[in-house]
C-alpha cells in the first residue's frame, strides 16, 4: 500500500494509485434538532425510540451516541421530518 501525503478526509491510495474521498454522514445534536424543527429539546426527546421502538418517530437506527455520552440524529432523519412538517 502506497501512503500519501496526510490530508484530512483523504485515506491511503489504493494498489492501482487515487487516494479514495472519505464520506462522512452529517449528524446533528438534540438541541439542533429541535430549533430545526421549531420544538423543544424535551419534545425531540420523547420522539427518540428507547423502550419501545415501534412507537418512535425516530427510530433505534436513526441515532447514536458518542463515547461521550452526548447523541447524534443521523440527518436522513431530519429531512425525514422536516418534510412531514411541510406536507
Amino acid at each position: 500500500m502506497v501512503w500519501l501525503e496526510k490530508k484530512e478526509g483523504w485515506i491511503p491510495a489504493t494498489k492501482k494509485g487515487a487516494p479514495r474521498k472519505r464520506t462522512v454522514e452529517k449528524s446533528y445534536s438534540i438541541a439542533e434538532v429541535a430549533e430545526l424543527l421549531s420544538v423543544t429539546k424535551q419534545t425531540v426527546f420523547k420522539w427518540m425510540a428507547f423502550e419501545e421502538p415501534e412507537d418512535a418517530v425516530i427510530p433505534p437506527s436513526g441515532w447514536y451516541r458518542l463515547p461521550s455520552g452526548h447523541i447524534r440524529i443521523r440527518e436522513w432523519v431530519v429531512l425525514k421530518l422536516q418534510a412531514e412538517e411541510n406536507v
